[in-house]
């Protein structure tokens, strides 16, 4: 097949066209304006020269330094510094040219200073200026067709970079049907002046007041670095009196290109979660002893369970665009592995995807799986997670939590899989429930086998996942939709939340931080209080909680606690060389004989004695041995724990 040449386009020669003749009237103007209008004869042939030879030369020069690669409507400072270099470099080359080489070869009269640095002064201003004039243009006159119907009255709430960009966006874009009418922000210096074109009101306090006066019919917030309680107080303002409000995403969300416009979207429950969100960097080696999470993805068949969930589901995107060689999707529930896979495979056509059908409480169908495909990391993220569900299912939650967990690291220490962790939560922390309780002993029972494997072993251990299935938020969200009342179970009952987003990135980041047996959480700053976050969910719909919408209290449900905690008393938190990571050590060394326990915990599912499941956190069932020199069987003392239940 022949490949034609690739010609410039019309616009790209009359850039270089206009640059051409701004050059030339420069060097000419330079000559005239330093000799007062009498330019000797004597200089019309190095006149000549330079129209001839350096202004082509010029240009070539500014194509070198990228120029002609700029959208002249899009003018920049950046783009104002590449002209600045490419002219400055071709001003001293002109120098060095004219007055130390030419003179060896031609009888040419020396190129006065003042003349180099008035061409110089010309060219900048008058590329910058045809620049400038361009984006005057297109600013003054959109292509875009105006829409039938009258702008969107918009007021603009923060006056910095991002709300500039939206001013100039919706000016040259008719499309967008907005109008911006006015800023507010609480820097004094910005008071009265003029961004872009359009006033900076007054403060954001003030904000009921200005959208009266000025007739908006929506506030958007444009200060994408903005603290959610700063999100929060304006969200107050705006709610107390029925305004329509939206906001750009915080710095994280923001695509990588020119335009603001096209990303507003409604106010979400994260950007008031009372903290940045948390970002990590997957490429980054953080410890000498492991490669950075990257580097243990890339190019590896990586195995996720329960991976039609909500954090299977979102590790397994995140873990697609770290480019593995396959990714096995596992998870009972076809519906779920369904929607999954589908939606990989159309986001990543080029990555191999295996969907797995299988329940991990299947020993026999887990290891034909793991043989088959010989994963080189095993994220295990299928279990039971319902609290009050699990308390009346406990059986359940031990089999699925603690047993089927406990067996498939045993399978990946056979395998010979390289990392296998495990996905724990906060309420394996002093359990009170037998879902924590079954968490708990899957970390006490994963951390065991590390001891005698040389397969890595690790717990992730986090809170609340905002927006997960069955979660409090989607809960709270359904209970408004019909009208309230929305019930929370006690006013001063905290909890820790993450985004799901969160939660994965920090299962990922595991991997480049955490040695065999660690269990490791994320700084999630404060818990929250579940009645705030009732009335935060109700004001984001538009209501006001108490009058709107009821909020009803319940009273504790069985195997609740009032608050969680991340650390246990009998953990020590350490750092880890990420500064938002920190990994948690048992203060006394020992760990759960495995086998013995297993056998233990089954014994126990068959009888109806389930309280004596609690007998395997106390200290003197452990045993005392050095890591990897093998376990020993020690003798079970039970100890009576203080458990509210039915005996099943």
């Amino acid at each position: 097949m022949t490949i034609l040449p690739r010609f410039p386009s019309i616009y790209r020669v009359a850039q270089v066209t206009l640059d051409a003749i701004v050059a030339s009237s420069a060097i000419v103007l330079a000559f005239t304006i330093r000799f007062e209008g009498r330019v000797p004869a004597e200089y019309l042939p190095l006149i000549k020269s330079i129209l001839l030879i350096g202004i082509p030369s010029h240009l070539v020069i500014q194509g070198a330094f990228g120029v002609y690669r700029q959208i002249w409507r899009l003018f920049s400072q950046r783009d104002f510094v590449a002209i600045f270099q490419a002219t400055s470099f071709y001003s001293l080359l002109l120098l060095f040219t004219v007055r130390l080489l030419l003179p060896r070869v031609l009888t040419l009269p020396n190129l006065p200073l003042g003349v180099a640095v008035i061409d110089w002064g010309f060219c900048l201003l008058g590329m910058c200026l045809l620049r400038l004039l361009r984006s005057w243009q297109t600013t003054q006159h959109s292509f875009s067709p105006k829409p039938a119907s009258p702008a969107h009255r918009v007021i603009l709430v923060g006056a910095g970079r991002a709300g500039a960009q939206i001013a100039r966006e919706t000016r040259q874009n008719n499309r967008l049907n907005l109008r911006v009418v006015g800023f507010l922000d609480d820097d004094r210096s910005k008071l009265d002046r003029q961004v872009e074109g359009v006033k900076v009101w007054g403060r954001v306090e003030h904000l009921v007041t200005w959208v009266k006066r000025l007739q908006v019919d929506e506030v958007l917030i444009t200060m994408p670095s903005a603290s959610s309680d700063r999100l929060q107080k304006i969200v107050e303002l705006a709610n107390a009196d029925d305004i329509s409000i939206k906001i750009l995403p915080r710095v994280q969300e923001l695509l990588l290109d020119r335009s603001l416009a096209g990303q507003i979207r409604d106010i979400r429950l994260e950007d008031l979660l009372g903290r940045p969100e948390i970002v990590l960097n997957f490429a980054q080696t953080l410890c000498p002893e492991f490669p950075s999470a990257t580097a243990q993805i890339q190019n590896r068949t990586i195995l996720v369970t329960g991976a039609g969930g909500t954090i299977g589901s979102e590790l397994c995107r995140q873990i697609a665009r770290l480019q593995p060689r396959q990714l096995v999707l596992v998870g009972r529930g076809e519906n779920s592995i369904f929607h999954i896979d589908q939606e990989l495979r159309q986001t990543f056509p080029l990555l191999e995807i295996v969907p797995v059908i299988a329940d991990v409480r299947h020993a026999q169908r887990m290891e034909k799986v793991l043989h088959q495909f010989r994963p080189a990391v095993i994220f295990h993220a299928a279990a039971h997670k319902h609290v009050p569900l699990m308390e009346q299912n406990p059986t359940e939650a031990i089999e699925n939590n603690t047993i089927a967990s406990a067996k498939l690291a045993l399978l990946a220490d056979q395998v010979g899989v390289k990392t296998f962790v495990l996905i724990s939560t906060d309420k394996a922390v002093a359990p009170s429930n037998f879902m924590g309780l079954s968490k708990r002993l899957a970390e006490l029972l994963v951390s065991g086998i590390a001891q005698q494997s040389h397969t890595r072993f690790l717990s992730v251990r986090f809170g609340n996942v905002l927006g997960s299935r069955g979660s409090v938020v989607p809960i709270f969200q359904n209970q408004i939709a019909k009208g309230g009342p929305v019930t929370v179970t006690d006013p001063t009952m905290t909890r820790y939340f993450m985004t799901t987003p969160e939660a994965t990135r920090l299962v990922l980041q595991s991997l480049a931080v955490g040695q065999t047996g660690q269990t490791l959480v994320l700084d999630m700053g404060k818990p929250m209080r579940i009645y705030d976050l009732a009335e935060q969910i109700i004001r984001l719909k538009g209501y006001v909680p108490g009058r709107d919408i009821e909020i009803k209290i319940t009273g504790i449900r069985p195997g609740e606690k009032l608050h969680e905690a991340l650390v246990d008393q009998d953990e020590e938190q350490r750092n880890t060389p990420h500064p938002r990571l920190y990994c948690l050590v048992k203060k006394q060394s020992g760990y759960l004989p495995v086998h013995p326990t297993l056998e233990k915990i089954e014994t126990i599912l068959q009888s109806s004695n389930l309280e004596t499941l609690w007998q395997f956190l106390s200290s003197d069932y452990f045993v005392r041995c050095a890591p990897h020199k093998g376990l020993l069987v020690s003798d079970v003392s039970t100890r009576e724990h203080q458990h509210k239940g039915a005996d099943f």
